[in-house]
């Protein structure tokens, strides 16, 4: 047509009847997505922006696809303020903005998920072809019709409108057409908003929609109502095969897929601060990876994974993914993913210095070391029970400085925790073959090392070295009524020698990782089961790097590596 029309989606955060309506997820997506994919598909339309106020908004819409050139003023945001004057603002910003100026303006509420691209161009085309001041979408008014209005005075219903009376009978298909502004499109020449502040104009024409892509979103229930029909393929903002696994939710509409088998609720949190152009990610639990339809399966150019999986990520995974490229994993340690893994896929985690940003495990290295050294752990359940003066035999724990602590792996963690231990001037020593801190003493010998502490603290990676390492024969170097606390990986114990040692040198072992962790969700693990009746040992579930903070960081490198590799 040789026309430029500017679609303008007004966005602002702070609604009131529905708290970040504009952002609330429907169906994996927030809502004003679907208004960008509409307004993206179609083929009028030169330019398209979203004007917000929200910076989280604005990397939201980016991530989408859509332009936010700029940020709307705050007191152009406010629930008072007309849409008008939000409208002329982006009008005229936009054409700053981008130095050119347009012939026609396309007002698309975000608010009309239903609404297709179609629709928007079919009433852009009446308008330029008309010649018309305006077109707006309208739909046609059913059971609501106005001539079924009542008001009530002094108790009795009585007609709305005396011009519009009912008689006895008013089926709804005898009744005269009628129609109602749908809130999903408003095209117009652009001097009519900016100079005449009207997005009506003296020649108004209507665009008819259909009732369902007519649907606005007000209220909640216009959320359900909504999500039914997605899910039931009324909308063609999306291809069907999005809604057809509830499991898998997408964020973006680019080509370029990522699949992420991290928490959601994490990752989104922290996507929302950065900006991916072209890149759609899709997250899916990694055990329901296997059932992922073929659109996404093919596609598919990178995986984060999630560190808690129940099996190793092997070549048998990754069959799956014919055009896989990198596997991201916001994590140090590479257990999870197997060792012979195809060497075209490239393995990025986060390194050293990296890590050392990262203090969650360490805080809770620090803690698990005086709660047992102090028998805390037992306190609630006994306070629980009451009459706990009966059991202070129980509750009596030793000071920190009781004990002689050795440091199994003088990494990162390790490092930490001396640092700690060494602020109140206690007993530290360590075996590390391949570290020397003359600030600590060091073993050669692992037999001397154990024979010298009565506090066993394991920090070292997993390795062929260290892979069972801790057998009936070492463990019974150590003290007996020694405290043994592992935060590595459960695979450096000797399990069965571990559990039979216990109970003879009556050790408290406190562990945060377990040898085969996924046959604990079966309830198989002998470990487990002396657990529930013995109190001389006591297992955390894999949290002590479970922080937000630490969590956060993790994905916000692994993400900011994934940029890198897009950009390469």
């Amino acid at each position: 047509m040789g026309y430029k029309i500017l679609g303008v989606t007004l966005a602002r955060s702070g609604s009131k009847g529905v708290k970040q309506k504009n952002i609330k997820n429907l169906c994996g997506h927030p809502l004003l997505s679907y208004t960008i994919y509409a307004a993206k598909k179609s083929k009028l339309i030169s330019r398209y922006v979203v004007s917000t106020n929200s910076k989280k908004f604005k990397n939201i819409c980016l991530n989408y696809g859509a332009d936010v050139p700029f940020l709307r003023p705050e007191k152009l945001s406010k629930d008072n303020v007309w849409s008008r004057d939000a409208l002329k603002h982006a009008v005229i910003n936009s054409e700053k903005y981008y130095k050119e100026k347009y012939d026609y303006v396309v007002e698309l509420p975000a608010t009309a998920p239903l609404r297709d691209y179609r629709d928007i161009d079919k009433a852009i085309d009446k308008l330029i072809k008309k010649k018309s001041d305006s077109v707006i979408g309208v739909s046609r008014v059913l059971d609501k019709h106005p001539i079924r209005i009542k008001k009530i005075s002094n108790g009795k219903l009585d007609d709305y409108n005396k011009t519009l009376k009912e008689g006895e009978s008013s089926r709804r298909q005898d009744l005269p057409s009628c129609y109602v502004r749908n809130g999903s499109i408003y095209a117009m020449k652009r001097d009519l908003i900016v100079k005449k502040f009207s997005r009506k104009g003296k020649i108004s024409l209507p665009h008819v929609m259909d009732s369902t892509s007519s649907i606005n979103i007000d209220e909640n229930i216009d959320f359900y109502l909504a999500e039914t029909l997605i899910k039931k393929g009324y909308s063609n903002n999306f291809p069907a095969s999005i809604f057809c696994d509830q499991k898998v939710k997408r964020l973006g509409f680019g080509k370029i897929k990522i699949l992420v088998s991290y928490p959601y609720i994490i990752f989104e949190k922290v996507l929302n601060n950065m900006i991916f152009k072209n890149v759609q990610f899709v997250f899916c639990e990694q055990k329901n990876i296997f059932n992922l339809n073929n659109e996404i399966k093919d596609n598919v150019f990178a995986w984060i994974t999630s560190t808690n999986g129940e099996k190793i990520i092997s070549n048998e995974t990754i069959n799956n993914f014919k055009n896989l490229k990198h596997i991201l994993s916001p994590s140090t340690g590479l257990t999870h993913i197997s060792p012979h893994l195809d060497k075209k896929i490239k393995i990025h985690h986060l390194d050293k210095n990296i890590a050392k940003k990262i203090m969650a495990s360490s805080e809770f290295s620090i803690g698990q070391i005086i709660n047992l050294s102090r028998n805390t752990l037992k306190s609630p359940e006994i306070v629980k029970e009451g009459n706990w003066r009966n059991k202070e035999i129980l509750l009596r724990g030793h000071e920190l400085g009781y004990f002689k602590f050795g440091i199994f792996g003088l990494g990162r963690i390790g490092k930490n925790i001396a640092k700690f231990l060494n602020l109140f001037n206690y007993d530290i020593s360590y075996f590390d073959p391949y570290i020397k801190i003359n600030k600590y003493k060091k073993y050669s010998k692992i037999s001397n090392f154990l024979r010298s502490i009565n506090f066993l603290i394991v920090t070292a990676k997993l390795t062929k070295e260290t892979k069972f390492f801790f057998d009936k024969k070492k463990l019974n170097y150590l003290k007996k009524y020694s405290r043994i606390l592992n935060i590595s990986r459960g695979e450096i114990f000797n399990q069965k020698d571990l559990q039979n040692v216990i109970k003879k040198k009556c050790f408290i072992f406190g562990t945060d990782v377990l040898s085969e962790e996924s046959s604990i969700l079966k309830r198989k693990n002998s470990f487990i089961n002396y657990f529930r009746i013995n109190d001389d040992l006591v297992i955390t579930p894999h949290m002590a790097g479970l922080t937000y903070e630490s969590e956060t960081k993790s994905i916000t490198i692994i993400l900011k590596k994934l940029k890198k590799i897009l950009n390469s």
